[in-house]
């Protein structure tokens, strides 16, 4: 035990040290007519321990503790190894074992450690900060057999092809993993193969509207289920857009883009340059009508504007500043689509940054069996990209940010067009549909729900967020419970909010000012997905401790304030002496 003085208001030691050497100074000076007399010093010694009682006082002294013995606690959470923890007792004699409790505080009820070693699968993500004061261990498990990444788009439309993509750890031969809709029929299934890893996809066309409840089931060699796990899907009736596409000159690309639109039921206007001031047009599921350059006025019947690189260039000083007035003010959405030259312009409305690389094929993430090419180029994170097809190493292959009430959006792929050539439809409909989903304007929502997963686990926390222009938004659930919200620092119109859902199945919840926008979530038991829940609490265990890692060298400090009281007393001992002394003499 090793005991030093240290002060609670130690931030403020040089300004009152330095107030209280002046405040002697000046009551020095005051007294100087008397130096040399036996009294200016007597007064001059009391008031430099008047001073310094009350700057101690001031900075409220205290003993702090030090603690040499060091506590080290083994923090047992769910899937801990027996055998680690024999190994890690035999190393740390004195170790302490404590249990962890998902949502509940952690070192509650023990004695504050000095060293958390965490064995097991790990702490939940949304209870990681409550080791941010300890030095942390993390050594962890072996990645989970099963299901440990699952990925979909968990909003679509009638008339979509829906796919399903996964990553399966140590799979067992024999075993298949069946799609099975809402009444249990099997829809699509893939065997499984002895590997490390297996990737698998999924497919389903969708055609009717509603909430619906698939499954995935994985079954052994003689038919038995072995798991099922739910995926909830929300399928919603396709709205018609109003599209114009506009090329420099006839390509292939727009010539089975035009086709896959028109085939959607979208409204589809192309203007293809011929020769210099000389155009060609196509309607497609629309009226005739003329479209010259760009105008406020022509362009506001529109949902989309699908431009090549060359042609957005090349617009002039009144379709820029028009087509850019459209999407700021009507909530237009633009897709530029690129050429070699596009990834050298980085200035203006319509830029982006990118990233040079080597490649040009690429799998998404969404199309893990299907090679797609792209220019040397992906897109650079930045803080206002908005992602739409990515790959899983973080590179970001398609995406778009929000310019005022619209949205301007690009990729990096290149003829996809090739997909229909070689066979693959349903993945070229896919990948257009993803795009032009997410960039068109539709309509302006008032309301606009976000989450990582629409997927909610009973009694843990649900993370979500909600675009509004209401400017206090108040939102409730099915059970008409309020929800907490705080509102984004840089963004003032995005609210974030995390609920705790009680019920099973499909839950809602909704905002009191405008009660048209529902929002709907299905609600899991903690044993579905499970490998997948598990991967993702080790991967965010060796995330998070690797990047906030404490010294070895911790230890424990016991702060104990010092009791002022005789301070105070001898403050006012000489503060009265010094009052006394002058009053004193004259008698």
């Amino acid at each position: 035990m090793i005991d030093q003085i240290t002060f609670l208001n130690e931030g403020w030691i040089w300004q009152i040290g330095i107030g209280a050497i002046v405040l002697w100074f000046v009551f020095g000076w005051k007294e100087w007519p008397q130096f040399g007399k036996r009294r200016f010093w007597v007064k001059i010694v009391i008031a430099f321990f008047a001073i310094t009682s009350l700057a101690i006082i001031a900075l409220k002294p205290a003993i702090s503790t030090t603690n040499n013995t060091t506590a080290k606690i083994a923090l047992l959470t769910e899937g801990y190894n027996k055998e680690q923890l024999d190994s890690l007792e035999k190393i740390h004699k004195k170790l302490k074992k404590h249990k962890y409790k998902a949502n509940h505080p952690i070192f509650d009820d023990i004695n504050t450690p000095d060293s958390v070693f965490i064995l097991g699968y790990g702490v939940k993500p949304y209870d990681l900060w409550q080791l941010d004061d300890y030095n942390v261990n993390y050594l962890g498990r072996n990645t989970p057999t099963g299901i440990v990444r699952f990925k979909y788009d968990y909003k679509n439309t009638v008339g979509e092809h829906q796919i399903f993509t996964g990553l399966y750890i140590n799979p067992q031969k024999g075993n298949k993993l069946v799609l099975e809709g809402p009444g249990g029929a099997g829809l699509d299934s893939v065997s499984l193969v002895v590997e490390e890893q297996q990737k698998f996809q999924l497919t389903t066309n969708l055609n009717v509207k509603g909430n619906y409840l698939f499954s995935l089931v994985e079954k052994d060699s003689l038919g038995k289920t072995l798991s099922t796990d739910p995926i909830p899907l929300v399928v919603e009736d396709p709205t018609p857009l109003k599209i114009v596409v506009v090329n420099g000159f006839p390509t292939f690309e727009t010539k089975y883009l035009k086709n896959y639109l028109a085939e959607m039921g979208h409204q589809v206007l192309v203007r293809s340059q011929i020769t210099k001031g000389r155009y060609k047009f196509e309607y497609f599921n629309m009226e005739r009508m003329p479209l010259g350059a760009f105008s406020k006025k022509n362009l506001e019947s529109f949902d989309l504007v699908i431009i090549d690189a060359n042609s957005f260039k090349n617009l002039g000083r009144k379709s820029r500043t028009a087509l850019e007035n459209s999407v700021k003010e009507n909530g237009l959405g633009v897709f530029i689509q690129p050429d070699p030259g596009f990834f050298r312009s980085s200035k203006g409305f319509g830029a982006f940054d990118f990233i040079s690389e080597k490649k040009t094929e690429i799998r998404l993430d969404d199309q893990a069996k299907i090679k797609l090419s792209k220019y040397a180029f992906v897109l650079k994170d930045k803080f206002l990209l908005q992602h739409i097809h990515t790959k899983s190493n973080s590179k970001i292959i398609s995406g778009y940010k929000h310019i005022g009430k619209g949205k301007i959006g690009t990729t990096v792929l290149e003829n996809t067009y090739e997909l229909v050539l070689d066979g693959h439809t349903a993945a070229y409909q896919q990948i257009w549909s993803k795009l032009i989903n997410s960039i068109s304007s539709k309509e302006t929502l008032s309301v606009e729900w976000g989450v990582a997963s629409i997927i909610a686990y009973k009694d843990h926390p649900f993370k979500f967020d909600v675009r509004t222009s209401i400017s206090k938004p108040i939102i409730k659930t099915n059970k008409k419970h309020n929800v907490s919200i705080r509102r984004d620092i840089d963004l003032l119109n995005l609210w974030k909010g995390v609920t705790y859902p009680r019920d099973f199945g499909w839950n809602t919840q909704f905002l009191e000012q405008d009660t048209t926008k529902i929002f709907e979530y299905f609600v899991a038991d903690t044993s579905h997905w499970r490998s997948q829940a598990l991967y993702k609490t080790i991967e965010e265990n060796k995330r998070y401790y690797k990047k906030s890692r404490k010294k070895e060298s911790t230890q424990n400090h016991t702060v104990r304030p010092i009791p002022l009281l005789g301070f105070y007393l001898l403050f006012l001992l000489c503060t009265g002496y010094l009052w006394l002394e002058p009053k004193l003499l004259k008698l």
